[in-house]
């Protein structure tokens, strides 16, 4: 069994994968906490690349917006991806979000 230190909840959202001045869009979201996420996309990534994404969550018209996050994996259960740091505002959303996620979860 995987310990983790932050809970991964199942979420729905869309969005963009970009790297090397290209965008993916992001084909089905998996999962997503509050370091990271896991999403499939037809974007070709390997551990250790950086990439940016734009996460389109229900309810809110601006993208959350996450700068240089890691690829921590990438394979046929989709592409692993670890946030380095949000800025504030979009920390805080994300927050709220997952404290969305938690209580439909667990209701």
């Amino acid at each position: 069994m995987v310990v983790r230190q932050h809970t991964r909840l199942p979420a729905l959202f869309s969005g963009t994968l970009i790297y090397q001045n290209s965008s993916h869009p992001i084909t089905q979201s998996v999962d997503l906490s509050r370091k990271g996420c896991r999403l499939k996309s037809n974007a070709l990534v390997a551990a250790g690349m950086k990439v940016d994404l734009l996460l389109y969550v229900p309810g809110e018209e601006i993208p959350l917006l996450i700068q240089r996050a890691t690829v921590r994996w990438s394979g046929r259960h989709g592409i692993g991806i670890e946030f380095q740091r949000l800025a504030f505002p979009h920390q805080e959303r994300l927050n709220t979000f997952l404290q969305q996620l938690t209580i439909a979860t667990y209701n």
